[in-house]
């Protein structure tokens, strides 16, 4: 009877099987593509039970992929080595996405790269929006984040936010982009002024801005090719340099008092 059954789930193996080869995994459901991982570690049972055991008690497939190795082990079936496979194959799949979005991203070292990444990528809505593209060290995009107005006219975000978002292991320069919907690509002096803010803000934190874009349809605006970004740099470090030296003639007329 035993070997009956064994049979019966040796064939049912070889279907789920035979599906992803000519199908792909897409054609599984969830409890499927968990019955066929697990028959790796788990080849001479039925493993479909434990397969929706398993997401019942974690709640969903990925839940069950990004559980920890002890609370895997807790689940009824379980041993050490399905464990420890299932959550090698969570911390995988998140390696590879990893590595497949470094190697896809472009490097945006000058300001016509910088362009096309963004119309490559992002398209002009009806409202407008700051994108912040982070750049490790030789210039690559290692992630992004994004800020939306309310309306046409207007976005508003916090120097602090966009610090605590960007001020990660890795990144070492930013690329602003910010859209005109319905509007010239010139900054204004709220532009001007936001800029200067933010760029202040990174320098202090050791984090270079590369540019900062301003976008239409049809059009665009480089701080960097318009020499805005050069004067806004030799600005910051100027005042710095000022600062530093009353702090310091405050401090020797203290010692002196």
């Amino acid at each position: 009877m035993e070997e009956k059954e064994e049979n019966v789930h040796k064939e049912h193996r070889l279907r789920l099987r035979d599906k992803v080869k000519q199908y792909g995994l897409e054609c599984l459901a969830y409890h499927e593509i968990l019955e066929l991982i697990l028959t790796y570690t788990i080849p001479r049972k039925d493993t479909n039970p434990l397969a929706h055991e398993l997401i019942n008690n974690f709640g969903s497939f990925a839940n069950v992929l990004d559980a920890s190795y002890d609370d895997l082990l807790k689940v009824t079936g379980i041993g050490p080595e399905t464990a420890l496979f299932v959550k090698v194959l969570g911390e995988f799949t998140q390696i590879y996405n990893k590595s497949k979005l470094e190697s896809s991203m472009e490097i945006l070292n000058n300001p016509k790269k910088c362009v096309q990444f963004f119309r490559d990528n992002y398209r002009i809505k009806s409202n407008e929006f700051m994108l912040l593209a982070c750049l490790s060290k030789n210039k690559r995009v290692i992630k992004t984040f994004m800020f939306k107005g309310l309306d046409d006219s207007e976005v508003s975000f916090g120097i602090r936010d966009i610090i605590n978002k960007v001020n990660c292991q890795g990144v070492c320069s930013v690329v602003m982009y910010h859209t005109h919907p319905c509007g010239s690509v010139e900054p204004s002096e709220a532009d001007i002024q936001t800029t200067q803010q933010l760029l202040n803000a990174c320098l202090i934190h050791g984090i270079d801005m590369e540019d900062h874009i301003i976008l239409n349809e049809d059009e665009h605006f480089s701080f960097k090719t318009y020499g805005y970004l050069e004067k806004m740099k030799n600005r910051y470090h100027a005042l710095n340099s000022t600062l530093s030296k009353e702090f310091i003639k405050y401090i020797k007329k203290d010692q002196h008092e």
